[in-house]
């Protein structure tokens, strides 16, 4: 049996349409229908597609009259069988954020349905973006799985552009209002942090030799990871390089630079940040550094082949040791965002106690 679900209710189907149905069977061919859905008839031979097209014409006009077509319609096929019931839609399932733009996840179980074929796939995404557009949606973002790339070209052709990619996933985007784009670009910077260990009694500053850059002492340091806070990610990358323990003490300075050739010249924010060691005894990583020491701290004014960034942060210390570390400190405090349930790390020079 067929039952048609309408915005008004179920209702069984006539005589004529289990002759229909009977005959859609012999073409084995999916049954999807719905007032506005085009398919697919390229794996049809021409007497095949001429059969084809004339069943899903009465389909049509049997399930979906012409004086309904404000109502949506499902087909959904019940039998034996363990397949799961073929839906029909007239859009793809999407969110919408607050900036009045829709994110359409491939990935959702809702629009499973959409992406078996390029061509049916082709035709609801152009029904879809252009419901959208007449709602006044600014963008569309697609979430594109890697296992189904073969999309990217057919949503290309529909004005979709590459955005970027996150894990196994690409994103797609096209603006739809008759102005300039105003996305925002994809994340333009990466943060490096490094660690000043400095011993305070002797006045001494953890340096290490990189393997790559043999040729300098700097400070031990890395790349912050997904979600990683600034001190974890010093803390972690000192320990991880020196074995030295260490606590955060403060923000010293960052620096920006542009157009970084390592890193396919993206911009670059380098972070150094005052650590106090918990253990002296140092265990370098081998893959990573040649050596590692602990040097006086005056020394780094001395020696003319450490960069103008290591000199500057050297006499910031030296500075600290004599008027006190408040006078060049940059402290931290955790605060509650305006954003739910979450918190942000905010940076600035120490206020007075009495404020």
């Amino acid at each position: 049996m067929i039952c048609l679900t309408t915005s008004v209710g179920t209702r069984h189907v006539g005589s004529r349409m289990k002759c229909l149905t009977a005959a859609w069977t012999k073409t084995n061919q999916p049954l999807l229908c719905s007032s506005t859905s085009s398919t697919n008839h390229c794996n049809l031979k021409h007497s095949e597609r001429l059969c084809h097209i004339s069943l899903i014409g009465e389909l049509r006009n049997c399930l979906c009259p012409p004086n309904n077509n404000n109502s949506t319609t499902f087909i959904r096929s019940y039998s034996t069988s363990t397949q799961q019931p073929t839906y029909s839609s007239k859009c793809l399932l999407g969110e919408r954020d607050r900036f009045n733009a829709v994110m359409v996840d491939l990935t959702h179980e809702g629009n499973q349905q959409f992406i078996a074929d390029n061509g049916y796939f082709g035709n609801i995404l152009a029904d879809s973006t252009s419901k959208w557009q007449k709602d006044g949606t600014i963008a569309i973002w697609i979430r594109v799985p890697i296992a189904h790339s073969r999309l990217i070209p057919v949503a290309a052709s529909h004005g979709f552009s590459l955005h970027h990619t996150e894990g196994d996933h690409i994103y797609l985007s096209r603006w739809l209002l008759d102005c300039p784009s105003r996305l925002p670009a994809y994340a333009n910077h990466q943060i490096g942090v490094s660690g000043f260990v400095l011993n305070e009694e002797k006045e001494e500053v953890l340096m290490i030799q990189d393997k790559h850059r043999i040729v300098r002492w700097k400070f031990p340091g890395g790349l912050s990871n997904f979600g990683e806070d600034i001190p974890d990610t010093v803390v972690r990358e000192v320990w991880e390089e020196t074995g030295i323990k260490t606590e955060f003490q403060s923000v010293l300075c960052f620096r920006q630079q542009h157009n970084m050739p390592w890193a396919f010249g993206i911009s670059d924010i380098y972070v150094v940040c005052r650590l106090r060691p918990l253990n002296f005894d140092l265990n370098i990583c081998k893959d990573e550094l040649v050596d590692a020491k602990w040097t006086k701290v005056n020394e780094l004014l001395k020696d003319p082949n450490h960069t103008h960034l290591t000199v500057r942060v050297a006499k910031l210390i030296q500075h600290g040791l004599k008027y006190g570390f408040d006078s060049v400190d940059i402290s931290m405090e955790e605060l509650p965002s305006v954003y739910k349930n979450t918190t942000y790390k905010l940076f600035h020079k120490p206020l007075p106690p009495s404020l």
